[in-house]
């Protein structure tokens, strides 16, 4: 896991593991309920053709960063995804 300054783990981090899950399979929605997930409940984002508001990554606090490539690392796209368990899962 690549890390910033003083051990921030930036943005295009983020953005890198998620490329690279999506590359693996695992759906869009699936990243972006986690992302919601991780998010402050203030956050703002763009609304998709779903429904569902995109948030970027820039809006999961630094200090949730960790936990939030954890989770990523362990998603499995052939799980059903239930937004009340990954809200659970992030704590």
């Amino acid at each position: 896991m690549r890390e910033g300054p003083d051990g921030i783990i930036t943005s295009a981090t983020l953005r890198s593991a998620i490329r690279g899950k999506i590359s693996a399979g695992n759906g869009r929605r699936t990243i972006s309920l986690l992302i919601h997930s991780y998010a402050p409940p203030n956050a703002h984002g763009r609304d998709d053709d779903t429904g569902l508001r995109r948030l970027p990554v820039e809006v999961i606090p630094h200090e949730r960063r960790a936990a939030f490539l954890l989770d990523l690392a362990r998603l499995r796209d052939d799980l059903p995804v239930d937004p009340i368990d990954i809200e659970r899962a992030a704590g």
